[in-house]
């Protein structure tokens, strides 16, 4: 698939559907980057979309690692806890036949969790 073919997240989303933890997404992404902030309590992220590592902090202020790199024309994000070298989530970015933004989520360690699914459309 031909990097022209990948979709451009830009734009302000609205949560849809009953699963929806965030309301709101405000998405600036270019060709190197992705930002992202959103509504309720989502702060403000940049991503490299070249694989390489972007330093955030979980909700408790623990140190966490994401990366975030092109498979095809979907756009995956793994966030890693640096102390215990191990990949905690692993997110996945699409834009699905209707034109929306369906964010996938599988939970790697901790307790077996079911994968979540949150689906957005331009606003």
């Amino acid at each position: 698939m031909a990097a022209q073919d990948r979709p451009n997240f830009s734009g302000t989303w609205i949560g849809v559907g009953p699963q929806q933890h965030i309301r709101e997404l405000t998405i600036k992404h270019d060709a190197s980057t992705l930002s992202l902030e959103g509504q309720p309590d989502v702060p403000k992220h940049t991503f490299n979309l070249d694989g390489s590592e972007t330093k955030m902090s979980a909700p408790d202020g623990k140190p966490l690692v994401a990366r975030a790199a092109w498979e095809g024309n979907t756009l995956v994000v793994t966030v890693h806890f640096p102390e215990i070298k191990q990949d905690i989530r692993r997110v996945t970015w699409v834009i699905d036949a209707d034109g929306q933004l369906v964010m996938e989520t599988a939970y790697l360690e901790g307790k077996p969790q079911a994968p979540s699914k949150e689906v957005f459309k331009r606003r």
